[in-house]
């Protein structure tokens, strides 16, 4: 063991983890001997421990051996990894996870230097220095371990319509943040983007669905820029109608085009995972 990494039972938990936990974040690993899945973690979550200068606090606990600390916690399966910050569990996993999957989840929780740096280029272009978006962009390559500032720069140049930007800078991540809700939703976004690059004017994709309501072209059209308003809602409703009025439209464009946007929708919150419940159900009366 080391200064970073210490075992710990029901009569050391109180000081080894939650006082512990009022200074720096400590991450309690629940395992068992006979757990095989435990022991390819646990090597991992040691190197980066003591690779954290500090950072953060790896506390094992056997289940055999502290039985009251597992149920206290509900401990269901191992191994199961609960963060702990001011005596708080602000964090927590089951199973096996790679480590660029434990680095994104101690990212959210760990301040590093990529933070503040990101911070102070978020300040510079929030005052209109448009050349913030290189440096923000060079902090983030330079540490593709903080995947906070990541997702957030990917975010801020979809948001802004830098699509093909955004899609270089993603293309430059690490493929386990291609995996990402929010990075997929981008993706999805970008991908919209792309078609309707070459997309006729939108009062002349009116002009064309109110001569005939039947030219779902131009109801796909009317979706696309509308996504790029930003009016999801809106757009899903000339999808669903593409649907129902032709099922089988250009080989079920209408449907999968409908998926693509709850990708977007789905990372926006509640308000966004209430849209998506919505369009599900309508879609599925739609293919009924």
């Amino acid at each position: 063991m080391t200064d970073a990494v210490i075992d710990v039972t029901a009569e050391t938990f109180q000081t080894q983890v939650m006082e512990s936990s009022m200074q720096k974040l400590v991450l309690l690993d629940f395992w068992a001997t006979w757990c095989q899945p435990c022991k390819q973690l646990i090597p991992v979550l040691m190197k980066l421990a003591n690779e954290s200068n500090g950072d953060f606090l790896l506390a094992k606990v056997d289940i055999d051996q502290n039985k009251e600390l597992a149920e206290h916690f509900q401990v269901r399966s191992v191994p199961t990894v609960k963060f702990i910050r001011n005596g708080q569990i602000v964090d927590e996993f089951a199973g096996l996870l790679s480590e660029s999957e434990i680095k994104g989840k101690l990212s959210n929780h760990i301040k590093r230097e990529s933070d503040e740096l990101y911070q102070q280029a978020m300040e510079v272009l929030q005052q209109g220095d448009n050349s913030a978006i290189a440096k923000m962009q060079e902090i983030c390559l330079n540490d593709t371990d903080n995947q906070k500032i990541a997702i957030h720069f990917a975010s801020i140049l979809a948001q802004t319509q830098q699509f093909e930007q955004a899609k270089l800078f993603i293309d430059a991540l690490p493929e386990i943040l291609h995996n990402k809700e929010e990075i997929k939703s981008i993706t999805a976004q970008i991908g919209i983007a792309e078609s309707a690059k070459d997309l006729p004017d939108p009062a002349s994709i009116m002009k064309a669905i109110e001569a005939d309501p039947n030219d779902l072209k131009a109801r796909h059209q009317f979706s696309q820029q509308l996504v790029l308003q930003g009016d999801v809602a809106s757009a899903m409703e000339q999808l669903l109608e593409i649907i129902k009025r032709d099922r089988k439209f250009k080989d079920e464009l209408g449907r999968k085009e409908l998926l693509k946007l709850f990708d977007i929708v789905s990372t926006q919150g509640e308000q966004g995972a209430k849209i998506v419940s919505d369009y599900r159900r309508k879609l599925a009366l739609a293919l009924n």
